[in-house]
C-alpha cells in the first residue's frame, strides 16, 4: 500500500517536472527570443537536463520505493513472527489451561464418584444394619408373644385344673351331705315310725 503511494508521487513529480519545464521553456522562449539554432540548442540542452533530471529523480525514488518495501516487508515479517509467536503461545496457554481444566473436572469427577461409592456403600451397610435389627425385633415380638401365650396357656390350664378340683369338692361334699342328710332323714323317719308303732299298742293296750 505505502510502496503504491510513493510510486503514485513519484509518478506525479516527474509529470510535474516535465510540464515545469516545458513551461519554462516557453517561456524562455516568449521572452528572450533567440536564434532558431541557439533556441534548439538551448532546448536541446534543457530537455536533457530534465531527462537527466528525471532519471536521477526516477532512479532515487525507486530506490526509496524499494528501501520502503524492503522495510514494509521487514515490519510485516517481524509484525507475522511476533503475532505468530504470540498466537503460539496463547495457543500453548490455552492448550495448559484447557488440560488443567480436564485435570481438575476428572480429579472432581472421582471424587464425586468415590464419596457417591462410599455413600452407597455406608446407606447399604446401614439398611443391612436396619434389617437385621428389624429382624431381630421382630424375632424377639415372636418369641414374646409365643411365651406370652404359652404363660397363658399354661395359666388358663392351672386356673382349670384349681376350678376341677374346687368343683370336685364340692360335689363330694355334696354327695355327703345328701349321704349324711339322708342317714338323718332315715333316722327320723325310723324314730318317728317306732314312735307311732309304741303309740299304737299302748292304745290297744288300753
Amino acid at each position: 500500500m505505502a510502496k503504491e503511494d510513493g510510486n503514485g508521487s513519484g509518478g506525479g513529480f516527474l509529470a510535474g517536472l516535465v510540464i515545469g519545464g516545458a513551461i519554462g521553456a516557453a517561456l524562455a522562449l516568449l521572452y528572450a527570443p533567440q536564434r532558431g539554432d541557439d533556441t534548439r540548442e538551448f532546448l536541446k540542452t534543457k530537455s536533457d537536463e530534465y531527462t537527466d533530471l528525471a532519471k536521477t529523480k526516477a532512479a532515487d525514488l525507486s530506490e526509496t520505493a524499494k528501501a520502503k518495501a524492503s522495510d514494509l516487508t521487514e515490519t510485516a515479517k517481524a509484525k507475522a513472527d511476533e503475532i505468530s509467536d504470540k498466537a503460539a503461545a496463547a495457543a500453548d496457554s490455552l492448550k495448559a489451561k484447557s488440560a488443567e481444566v480436564t485435570d481438575t473436572v476428572k480429579a472432581k469427577a472421582e471424587q464425586v464418584t468415590e464419596t457417591v461409592k462410599t455413600t452407597a456403600a455406608d446407606l447399604t451397610h446401614k439398611a443391612s444394619d436396619a434389617v437385621g435389627a428389624a429382624k431381630d425385633k421382630a424375632t424377639e415380638a415372636v418369641q414374646s408373644a409365643k411365651d406370652s401365650a404359652q404363660s397363658l396357656v399354661a395359666k388358663g390350664k392351672d386356673a382349670i385344673n384349681d376350678q376341677k378340683e374346687i368343683i370336685e369338692e364340692s360335689i363330694d361334699a355334696g354327695k355327703q351331705a345328701a349321704t349324711e342328710k339322708k342317714q338323718e332323714l332315715t333316722e327320723a323317719g325310723d324314730a318317728a315310725a317306732a314312735q307311732a308303732e309304741g303309740s299304737s299298742v299302748d292304745t290297744v293296750a288300753s
